[in-house]
Formats: structure tokens, C-alpha cells, sequence
């Protein structure tokens, strides 16, 4: 309470006592007691009604003039009311909630913003990737950009690397199913990495070209995955020796101009 707010309470007080419930009535009384200056205004002020309004009485308004002055009188009341209950302690407590509400999904959505729909998927197709022995894959020796039509050869068809790792060194391939979604692999020497395509949808994907999304995943979330999407197929990195900061360094090192 300061001598500013106590005053605008007190100047709209009536002289009835209609206001003596109100909290903020009573703090300003209260205040008004502490600070002399503050208190005569208020009993000047407060005689001065306690007058015109016996006055008034003596001397009935003319009945348009008094439904006018009475519907006035409610508005006034409305905002009062409206005002005041703002600090009531229920409107508080609605007022943190809400903030919290806020907070909390404010705090889901920047979280969202670094992940994707699907990526839960994802992670568990490339551990199961991961998990394949050298046995599993067709050694081969060419450049992953060659790979399509070799694919098409086992019925996959859409295998597609981004520009800036059409070069990269390929010395085996194999495809399998997760989740009835085949998946084609492209195992890399140097350095040691695995490339996954794949058809986007199926597994709720929906990722912006030209541009990675990096997600952690495995024992201790220590491994990542890079994704981006050509077309309708994903496309995924993963690095055998290191995680997201060696994967960015891969990556930006073999990134093209749009």
C-alpha cells in the first residue's frame, strides 16, 4: 500500500459503510491512520459526503435524473469490484496457475523444437541397425551416391544421399524391415559411419529439406543421429565412433551451398 493507492480507495468511499468489508477499504483506513496528512483528507473528505448525502435525502432527485445517477452508480461499482478482485486471494491463486500453465507449456514446446514426430521411432530403428554384425552386410566398393540403382536391383527403390556425401566412401550394404518399414543401409569407411533411408512417413516423419535434426539416443543417450528428408525418404547419419559434436563437424564438413 503506498499513500498514492490509499487515496484513490479512500475517494471512493462511501458514507454509508457499504465499503467497510472490503480488504482494500480497510488496509487504506489503516494506511490513512499512519500518515496524518493522508487522514485528515479522507475525514474532510468523509464529513463532506456524510452532508451532501443527508442533503440529498432531504430532497428527493427527480426520477429520471435518480435512475441515471443509480445506473451510473453500478458501473462504477462494476469496475470497483472488478478491480478489487484482482487482488483477492482465489484470483491470485487462478492468476499463478495460469502463468504456470503457461510456463509449462512454453517449456514442452521449446523442448519439441529440438526433436520431431517420429523420433522415438527412429531411434529405436537405428539402434536396431546398429546392432547388425559385418556378416549382415554385401561388401561393395563404390560412392554412396552410386547406391540407387544398385537397390533398385533388391526391390528398394528411392535411395538418395544429400550432395555433399555422394562421395563418401561405401565398402558394404544391406537392407531390413523395422516395423514392416524396409530400410536401406549403407555401411562407410571413412569415417566409420552408417547411412539409413527409408520412407518418411510410415514412421510418422515429417522433416524439413536441406536442413539436419540431431537426436540422441542409445546407453546414456551418448550416440546421435542426424536426419533430414529428400523428398518422401528420410535420410540418416550415424557416426561409429563419436557422437552429436563429431557428427556436426562431419556433416558441416561435407555440407553443400543451397
Amino acid at each position: 500500500m503506498n499513500v498514492r493507492l490509499a487515496r484513490d480507495i479512500l475517494r471512493a468511499y462511501r458514507p454509508g459503510g457499504g465499503d467497510d468489508q472490503e480488504r482494500d477499504v480497510r488496509a487504506a483506513v489503516k494506511f490513512a491512520a499512519q500518515h496524518p496528512a493522508l487522514d485528515a483528507e479522507f475525514r474532510n473528505q468523509h464529513a463532506f459526503d456524510v452532508a451532501l448525502s443527508a442533503r440529498l435525502d432531504e430532497a428527493p432527485l427527480p426520477g429520471d435524473l435518480a435512475v441515471s445517477l443509480e445506473e451510473r452508480a453500478r458501473r462504477i461499482e462494476a469496475r470497483r469490484g472488478r478491480r478489487f478482485a484482482l487482488r483477492d486471494p482465489a484470483m491470485i491463486a487462478v492468476g499463478l496457475a495460469f502463468l504456470f500453465l503457461i510456463g509449462l507449456l512454453t517449456w514442452i514446446f521449446l523442448g519439441q523444437m529440438g526433436s520431431f514426430a517420429g523420433m522415438q521411432e527412429t531411434a529405436e530403428m537405428v539402434t536396431t541397425g546398429d546392432a547388425a554384425s559385418p556378416g549382415q552386410f554385401t561388401e561393395i566398393d563404390t560412392k554412396a551416391g552410386a547406391l540407387a540403382d544398385w537397390f533398385v536391383m533388391q526391390d528398394f527403390e528411392g535411395f538418395a544421399v544429400p550432395p555433399g556425401l555422394a562421395s563418401a566412401p561405401v565398402v558394404g550394404v544391406r537392407q531390413f524391415n523395422f516395423e514392416d518399414v524396409p530400410v536401406a543401409v549403407a555401411a562407410v569407411a571413412r569415417p566409420r559411419a552408417f547411412f539409413y533411408v527409408f520412407e518418411a512417413q510410415p514412421l510418422g516423419l515429417s522433416l524439413p529439406e536441406n536442413r539436419w535434426r540431431f537426436a540422441a539416443y542409445g546407453a546414456g543417450r551418448k550416440r546421435a543421429f542426424a536426419a533430414r528428408q529428400i523428398g518422401n525418404m528420410a535420410f540418416l547419419v550415424v557416426l561409429r565412433d563419436g557422437g552429436e559434436a563429431e557428427l556436426k563437424k562431419y556433416l558441416a564438413a561435407h555440407e553443400t551451398p543451397h
